[in-house]
């Protein structure tokens, strides 16, 4: 797979708070499976510090596709969606590639996968790939040498 640029929760909020939470944007965060957690409780820190707002979580696992629309909706007090990919869903990719208009039109989507599944998911979902505003490979803040989250 590709080198794509690494980051910390610190520099992603960052780019999304000069965008604007409310600016369609799509995000592709490859992490090692063991960080998942940590780099979870980092992008809620930094969402509720930089942006003073609160972070909508969803786990693939736990999502209905009959319920799709409710990861969709828009919450202005939640603009940013983070949806863990913990397990390869083809079904739940597919529906997601499907209405990449609609995941987006809430606000910001970041995508977190360990390096297996964001390949499978670069592969299977054209219209998500397209619609990408960066793939980033993400680690916790102590990774780079920062403070533990």
């Amino acid at each position: 797979m590709t080198d794509f640029s690494a980051t910390i929760a610190f520099g992603l909020i960052r780019r999304l708070a000069a965008a604007g939470t409310d600016t369609p944007s799509l995000y592709l965060l490859i992490s090692d499976t063991g960080a998942t957690r940590a780099i979870e409780a980092d992008i809620a820190a930094e969402v509720q510090v930089q942006l003073g707002l609160g972070l909508r979580s969803l786990v693939a696992a736990e999502m209905r596709l009959d319920r799709l629309e409710e990861a969709f909706k828009r919450d202005p007090d939640r603009p940013v969606t983070l949806i863990t990919l913990d397990h390869w869903l083809p079904k739940l990719v597919t529906a997601l590639d499907r209405n990449v208009v609609s995941l987006t039109r809430g606000g910001a989507v970041l995508l977190l996968a360990n390096q297996a599944i964001a390949e499978r998911l670069l592969s299977a979902a054209p219209n998500l790939r397209n619609r990408l505003s960066d793939v980033l490979t993400i680690r916790p803040d102590e990774a780079f040498g920062g403070p533990m989250a």
